[in-house]
């Protein structure tokens, strides 16, 4: 089974040091093909036994057999002639991300998008785009859907949601503290939270009652992380059209 489809089939298993444990060998993939599992352990202060039972509760008989399916996945990333390059990069990510949607999830989401009595989407930065655009289908069809990417209107929604809205907090990063206090304060009020993110440990994905994953590509310049919000885009397109079959054009 591909090493990124396995994950998005049992991420659902995983606890918190579980999440640590996949975004460290996810950031450090080519590190970890090479490393014993006593070093792996070593460098997140955790115990070999709790490696290993990472490993089992994604599908994997051992670290052995994780290691091995995440070096195949690095050398079918670059198999491509000996180059390397973003634009491949890209293109791999987006694979990925498509991987990583699980069909019981979506249901799920499309559900509470269905049954709430407004959807609230969260974002800042360049994800606005993302949140923008979902909010736009969803309200062509007639839901009530509001964007926010402003921290102050986040935290005037927040204060003001209940339990039958829905918010959506997309962000790459998962680490946005307005947008994770904004969320946690709806959360305490009674709202259901759907996080997307990059996939691994993230503060937003912890947080939330849904998470969604994408595989974002990114890079540092000047010192800045920059992602790629096409994954994330696609990813929320893939929501808006199966809402469509799933229940219909709600305007008609």
């Amino acid at each position: 089974m591909d090493f990124y489809k396995r994950i998005a089939e049992n991420a659902h298993l995983l606890n918190k040091g579980d999440n640590e444990i996949l975004s460290y060998c996810v950031r450090n993939n080519q590190r970890i093909s090479e490393m014993k599992v006593q070093d792996v352990a070593e460098e997140l202060y955790t115990s070999p036994a709790s490696m290993i039972r990472f490993c089992k509760k994604l599908g994997f008989s051992g670290f052995s057999e994780f290691k091995a399916a995440l070096k195949l996945e690095l050398f079918q990333a670059h198999d491509s002639g000996g180059k390397e390059n973003r634009s491949v990069d890209f293109l791999k990510d987006v694979q990925k991300t498509l991987q990583l949607v699980q069909e019981e999830t979506i249901d799920r989401v499309l559900g509470l998008i269905h049954t709430s009595s407004r959807v609230e989407v969260y974002a800042i930065g360049s994800s606005r785009m993302v949140a923008a655009e979902l909010v736009k289908r969803l309200q062509i069809i007639g839901i009530a859907a509001f964007c926010y990417d402003d921290s102050s209107l986040m935290n005037i929604s927040a204060r003001q949601a209940t339990g039958d809205v829905l918010i959506i907090a997309i962000s790459a990063s998962g680490e946005t503290s307005l947008m994770i206090a904004a969320a946690n304060t709806a959360k305490s009020r009674g709202a259901t939270i759907v996080s997307v993110t990059n996939l691994g440990s993230n503060t937003l994905s912890e947080m939330a009652d849904v998470n969604i994953y994408a595989n974002s590509t990114h890079f540092v310049k000047s010192g800045i992380m920059i992602y790629s919000r096409v994954q994330l885009l696609m990813v929320c397109e893939y929501i808006f059209f199966r809402y469509l079959e799933s229940y219909g054009n709600q305007g008609e």
